[in-house]
């Protein structure tokens, strides 16, 4: 299917861009629009948000339009869809005309980060990523601004310095360091102390067209949680994780990162009635190697489930349907536009019948 990637590059031809969007554009346009994937920023919601219309092929073969004028009664079912209503072979998004974004990054304290919090939230788009073992702070703050110059070409020198700095350091030694640390976890948090020197010391200013501002290296194979809590409760959130990791003595990965998103209506979008804060937990996988995470996982978890969180769709989480049914309000109100449109489960797989599916509980017979 086409990505965000190819529709980013379709709409510059035109002077024209999405409004929002995450940390990548590898993902397929479907798919990111069926599990409602997110960029940061209060007046902006998920990206299943900008869908106008949908063209779907139902379970019964049936070809159909769902919008806010046609067949309005499913439409907040279908724009989060997770792929159990149908085939969509046609998206109508709002987009916008293009424009650059003035981003500043810059360290500081977690402490002071939340105690400012809404007065860094009317940014734009702003995040933070929390550095486990450094116990510091990432900022990216970012200001919408009419399209600019292009910048000018960097020289060999500046090329140079930019190669050492994203790529040697940032990467490559990075992910040794990360592989090295597999066999000694211990060395997890000299590993986060080191990189955080190198890479999140200085605060910087940049400008861009909004995909290559929105947009970054997201490095090598990882494994990601990530889950949406009511955003009152962000400051609690992230707290007992902290505590969790001291207390526990986990050695984990940098970074945990915080994001924030307008509250919307769809049905199964994380964010349904309510603005949210995402706070996502990562582990890489240096050079493709397995590194265990499910305690650490899990305990991060039992915090977010408890502050009334509902988890990314589009990432790893433990939950079941059972237990999924008790997050979303309108879990069942989903399930009847499901049964409708797909009442012999021809588009099912493993995935849908994990989150969707609930268990069928066997009776018990006593003689």
């Amino acid at each position: 299917g086409v990505t965000l990637k190819d529709l980013n590059q379709s709409l510059a031809k035109y002077r024209l861009a999405l409004p929002n969007l995450g940390s990548i554009s590898a993902q397929t346009v479907g798919g990111a629009m069926a599990t409602a994937t997110h960029g940061t920023g209060l007046n902006y919601g998920v990206l299943s948000t900008i869908i106008q219309e949908i063209t779907l092929v139902t379970g019964l073969g049936e070809v159909i339009k769902i919008s806010k004028d046609e067949n309005y009664q499913l439409f907040n079912a279908a724009k989060c869809h997770l792929g159990s209503l149908g085939l969509v072979t046609e998206l109508k998004l709002q987009v916008t005309k293009e424009f650059d974004l003035e981003v500043r990054e810059q360290p500081e304290t977690l402490e002071t980060v939340l105690d400012k919090l809404p007065e860094r939230l009317q940014a734009d788009h702003y995040r933070f990523w929390y550095l486990p073992h450094a116990d510091r702070v990432w900022e990216w703050s970012a200001t919408r601004k009419p399209p600019g110059k292009t910048a000018p070409k960097q020289n060999f020198f500046q090329r140079f310095q930019s190669w050492y700095r994203e790529k040697l350091i940032g990467y490559y030694t990075f992910e040794l360091l990360l592989y090295l640390a597999t066999y000694n976890q211990r060395l997890i948090p000299l590993v986060n102390r080191w990189y955080v020197q190198q890479m999140f010391s200085k605060s910087k200013q940049s400008r861009g067209n909004s995909v290559s501002q929105f947009n970054f290296d997201c490095l090598f194979k990882q494994q990601v949680n990530e889950w949406a809590i009511p955003i009152e409760h962000t400051a609690e959130a992230i707290l007992q994780i902290r505590q969790m990791i001291k207390e526990k003595d986990y050695q984990v990965h940098l970074p945990i990162e915080v994001r924030f998103v307008k509250g919307d209506d769809i049905w199964l979008s994380p964010c349904q009635g309510r603005d949210s804060c995402y706070i996502g937990v990562i582990t890489y996988m240096p050079y493709g190697k397995y590194v265990d995470c499910q305690s650490y996982f899990d305990d991060y978890e039992k915090i977010m489930a408890k502050l009334d969180g509902r988890p990314h769709w589009a990432k790893r989480f433990g939950p079941d349907a059972d237990k999924l049914e008790k997050m979303s309000p309108h879990w069942n109100d989903f399930q009847k536009v499901r049964s409708q449109l797909d009442p012999d489960n021809i588009f099912g797989n493993s995935y849908s019948d994990r989150v969707l599916v609930k268990p069928k509980k066997t009776p018990l017979y006593y003689s």
